[in-house]
């Protein structure tokens, strides 16, 4: 699986076929052969119709990034094709082996040139706030790679929600209360200025990243600033987010909804 075009064709295809792949070897791929695996990825979505929406972080916690003998986070892309409407069903069948995560989405209120910028300028770019689910969905069997696999596997970027926009405040949104619930029990809760990485340290490296890799930082687009909550193994039942206030909830049924 060294050429490039067969390794996005087997990620193509079990997506597709919402078929696992079998690992490869922890160190099959570095860390920048990864990311240029996921820039093919994600040319050959645009190249089939979808338009490209943003960006996701993973791997923000330093015990994932020691795991991963990483010294930073990673990123991913997102495409709208991606995006689900709050309160709508998705089918399980549909997808791989999925994790549902809890985020703060962030959204660029303005482009940003290449260039230095300190974090009050990240933060000012910004021009909106909402919650978040992000469904992750690994193509690797059993969730088992290196950090090169991680990357050309576009992060496990499967599909996200967004809720309600606020306009964004950096003083009142740098603590947020966050809780995540299922068939009315709590499946966890916090407050985002309790965790070393917040979600305005982590859009502050993704800017700075994505700029000195040439990738492009646009008005409009959605950042998704990491997992709030341990990824949890998703069961078909209704899952409820509480944040800024409001609710956001997404169903999942076992099965794909009938036509």
């Amino acid at each position: 699986m060294s050429d490039m075009d067969d390794v996005v064709g087997q990620l193509h295809r079990a997506t597709g076929s919402a078929l696992a792949i079998a690992p490869l070897a922890a160190d099959a791929f570095s860390v920048g052969e990864g990311y240029a695996l996921q820039r093919h990825g994600l040319q050959r979505r645009a190249a089939a119709g979808e338009r490209f929406s943003g960006w996701k972080v993973a791997f923000a916690g330093s015990s994932a990034q020691q795991r991963f003998g990483l010294d930073q986070p990673v990123y991913g892309g997102l495409t709208e094709h991606m995006h689900v409407a709050p309160n709508s069903a998705v089918a399980l069948s549909g997808l791989i082996q999925p994790k549902l995560e809890i985020e703060v989405a962030l959204v660029m209120g303005r482009s940003l040139a290449p260039g230095e910028y300190t974090d009050a300028q990240v933060l000012g770019a910004i021009a909106q706030v909402a919650p978040a689910f992000e469904i992750a969905d690994c193509r690797w069997q059993g969730w088992r790679f290196g950090a090169g696999a991680f990357l050309a596997d576009n992060a496990a970027a499967a599909l996200y929600c967004l809720g309600p926009r606020l306009d964004f405040d950096p003083v009142e949104h740098a603590n947020i209360a966050y809780r995540l619930e299922c068939a009315g029990e709590s499946v966890g809760n916090g407050y985002t200025s309790e965790r070393k990485d917040t979600p305005f340290a982590n859009v502050c490296w993704l800017v700075r990243r994505l700029l000195a890799d040439g990738q492009t930082v646009e008005a409009g687009q959605v950042v998704l600033s990491g997992a709030l909550l341990s990824p949890i193994d998703i069961r078909p039942d209704t899952y409820k987010l509480y944040m800024f206030g409001m609710e956001l909830a997404l169903k999942f049924s076992a099965d794909a909804a009938p036509t």
